[in-house]
């Protein structure tokens, strides 16, 4: 996708000081603070400041989820961005150099006033995959690690056993969570999607796979797409 063909951001109000921005299947999520605003990930490319910047006139702080492309085209206009050190290598494999990251641990907050977020490393869909908890107004943002449209699980850095222990993790917060803002597809999701997620991770693992259906034309022909219980993986048999 070149710049001639980006498709434009969507801004939808989700709530008071919380919006999520649509680009073309992926989305971006934006919390304004009390002196700044956070946004989470950055869509494929394009003028995504301006978009920003009609919605809060605070200062803008950057995180990135993970590293895949389409959460990092518009990053260069913010600056440094949060990002767990154990995305680093992915980033580095898939760019030829180092991100311009800030690290963010496990078990870090980023309290903004109004959002109070938690991080949880959930490794898997990539090896640093992050999630951002916010207990008091109980929903997580989960980037592409949960979806109801297929989950990425082929190719560089993608790991199903990962995946399916994230998955357990999640199981063992959902009890603080009663909503899911994923990256991708539907939104909200409950938290009873991890439930199938799990089930169906787990039959692949024990070599029980679905029946193959076609991936997207742009795809390696290797990968196809495994369902059941509701929820899909993109993988390579």
């Amino acid at each position: 996708m070149n710049k001639q063909q980006l498709p434009p951001y969507e801004p939808v109000k989700i709530d008071e000081k919380f919006w999520a921005i649509e680009q073309n299947g992926v989305r971006c999520y934006l919390f304004e603070g009390e002196d700044m605003a956070l946004l989470v990930d950055a869509g494929f490319g394009g003028d995504l400041k301006a978009v920003c910047e009609k919605l809060t006139d605070k200062p803008i702080q950057l995180l990135i989820t993970h590293a895949d492309g389409d959460h990092m085209g518009a990053a260069s206009q913010f600056g440094p961005y949060y990002m767990h050190p154990a995305e680093y290598s992915y980033y580095h494999i898939r760019n030829g150099r180092q991100p311009d990251a800030i690290p963010l641990w496990e078990g870090d907050k980023i309290d903004i006033g109004s959002f109070c977020f938690e991080i949880v490393l959930i490794p898997g869909h990539t090896p640093g995959s992050i999630a951002l908890l916010e207990r008091e107004k109980r929903f997580i943002l989960t980037g592409d690690t949960v979806g109801k449209v297929p989950v990425y699980m082929f190719g560089t850095g993608r790991n199903l056993p990962a995946y399916l222990a994230t998955i357990g993790r999640l199981t063992d917060l959902a009890p603080a969570f009663d909503t899911i803002w994923p990256a991708h597809g539907k939104r909200p999701l409950a938290p009873d999607i991890l439930d199938s997620l799990r089930l169906l991770a787990a039959e692949i693992l024990a070599d029980k796979w679905p029946v193959p259906q076609p991936a997207a034309p742009h795809m390696p022909e290797s990968v196809k797409v495994y369902s059941d219980h509701g929820v899909a993986f993109f993988l390579e048999k």
